[in-house]
């Protein structure tokens, strides 16, 4: 690799994604997730047959007389009028904490609106409304739950546009906006005086299709503290998606939608807090009924590549947008048995055997090739037998060799005092194809520099080709083995791809070192 090729790259080679981390957590947010009674029943199994890190629970309280009907605290009903009380929770946050988790760390107090019951303009209904909410967080807290998964989906009452039966007639549009955006603050206010760091997991947030939704986010934003955070799900997007690219589509939509539709004011805390969580519909990508409409969204892809590796290759991409969470929604199957009449698991549908092992392969990184095949690398775990690395160093400004060195030996390639260069090699690629890179490594004494992972593609003569479609991953200092990772898509007149594990102003101590490095073809 020449001076001018590799100085031609540095000043073209645009990161087009992050490095992820891989410590991705998948939450479950199906018909299937459990009350705390089925917990305490089959906790255990649970843990045992899921990729799951948490589910949403549902937290029955218990019931009182109100008007001649028993009411409590339900999934269903915190948008309402009439009022919780806390004494009706005890009995469930002294339940669940009595469970012992080994694996479902993640976990969300399960709220949708199956009976809303409040007019906009209210202030009696909205101290009660505020009063539920607040409960709830301060239930989650005791219990040790991450936060509320908060459903704004309208499955009974209508009431997230402007005309729906939750305010007076003759009140224009404008004005009914001043008041949902001051319920919004009232609502965020209760949950975060109870919750401060909470996470608000909504499948649907300023991504909800209604045109009273802003109103209500930016209120909530106002008061949000630092410490809290909101996981839009962006629902409809992710169940339709079915290329991997997709994710980074919905990443630039969820930016946009904050541009849009949260005020001004309100930009810099929206951006920091409000964050993707990428979604899967299971029963489009398994489904009972192929005709089913969700499912019909996914095809050609679906059913050119099955079941397994689309959802690979897919969760594998929407790992690069997830800080930290990606969710998993169904219907007519689960991970589980026996919760809402559930009699068959994602593994028993057709096409969905070894689903788990290739989801904990991906989130874990190990045994990547049973997952996705040929390694395209020669040599990929640094043995040093077949020559395959070699390692570039840009010349000082005399033109003088450059002062670092590197080994490639015994599972590692070591780099030390390399102020600008790579151990790589060309592979050959096929035009228009799409490309995931791992490599992993890390940093070790006490130098500087840092370390990255690199796609850059050439044409058929083994030119350098326009940088808009390379890869530049950076490595996280984590202490230990780190991992980066991403996709990318060949240009139409590549013929190679460059592979870089790039070291970057080393000084005069320290070392950094790659361990394992893959490249897949989809």
């Amino acid at each position: 690799m020449s001076k001018t090729a590799l100085s031609f790259l540095s000043l073209l080679a645009m990161p087009l994604a992050l490095c992820a981390p891989t410590a991705v957590k998948v939450i479950d947010l199906s018909w299937s997730n459990p009350t705390i009674a089925f917990l305490e029943a089959h906790l255990e199994e649970m843990e045992r047959n899921t990729p799951l890190d948490g589910v949403t629970i549902f937290v029955i309280g218990k019931k009182e007389d109100v008007d001649g009907k028993p009411y409590g605290p339900d999934n269903g009903n915190a948008w309402n009028r009439r009022p919780w009380k806390y004494e009706q929770l005890q009995d469930e946050i002294q339940r669940y904490k009595a469970l012992k988790f080994n694996k479902f760390k993640d976990n969300f107090y399960y709220l949708t609106t199956n009976e809303v019951d409040f007019d906009w303009t209210h202030d009696d209904d909205w101290r009660n409304v505020a009063n539920n909410f607040g409960i709830a967080a301060r239930v989650a807290r005791e219990m040790g739950l991450k936060g509320l998964l908060v459903d704004i989906e309208e499955y009974g009452k209508k009431y997230w546009n402007y005309g729906d039966d939750v305010h007076p007639k003759n009140m224009d549009f404008s004005d009914l906006c001043k008041y949902v955006q001051q319920r919004g603050r009232q609502w965020g206010q209760a949950i975060f005086d109870a919750y401060p760091n909470i996470i608000l997991f909504m499948p649907m947030a300023l991504s909800y299709n209604g045109n009273l939704v802003p109103a209500f986010m930016n209120g909530v934003l106002e008061v949000m503290p630092p410490e809290a955070r909101i996981y839009d799900g962006f629902e409809t997007e992710g169940y339709k998606n079915h290329k991997p690219h997709g994710y980074r589509e919905i990443q630039n939509r969820m930016r946009r939608t904050i541009q849009q539709k949260v005020q001004p004011e309100n930009w810099s805390r929206a951006r920091a807090q409000m964050i993707l969580a990428p979604a899967f519909y299971m029963d489009a990508i398994l489904p009972k009924d192929k005709t089913f409409l969700w499912h019909k969204f996914l095809l050609p892809d679906l059913e050119e590549l099955g079941p397994i590796p689309f959802m690979s290759w897919n969760f594998a991409a929407a790992m690069e947008e997830a800080e930290p969470y990606i969710w998993f929604y169904g219907e007519k199957r689960a991970w589980w048995k026996g919760h809402n009449s559930i009699k068959e698991t994602w593994e028993e549908a057709p096409g969905g055997a070894g689903l788990t092992k290739a989801i904990c392969a991906i989130k874990n990184m190990t045994d990547l090739e049973s997952v996705f095949g040929k390694n395209l690398v020669s040599d990929p775990a640094f043995s040093g037998t077949n020559g395959a690395w070699a390692l570039w160093q840009l010349e000082d400004d005399r033109g003088q060799p450059a002062p670092g060195n590197g080994t490639v030996a015994d599972g590692k390639a070591v780099a030390h005092k390399v102020r600008y260069g790579c151990f790589h090699q060309n592979i050959a690629v096929k035009p228009g194809h799409y490309y995931y890179v791992v490599v992993k490594g890390g940093y070790a004494g006490e130098g500087g520099g840092n370390a990255s992972a690199s796609l850059h593609f050439l044409g058929k003569d083994k030119q350098w080709l326009a940088a808009n479609s390379n890869l530049q991953l950076n490595l996280p200092r984590t202490g230990q083995v780190a991992v980066c990772h991403g996709f990318t898509r060949a240009p139409e007149d590549a013929a190679f791809v460059s592979f870089q594990c790039g070291i970057c102003g080393q000084g005069e101590t320290g070392e950094i070192y790659f361990t394992e490095a893959y490249l897949f073809e989809l």
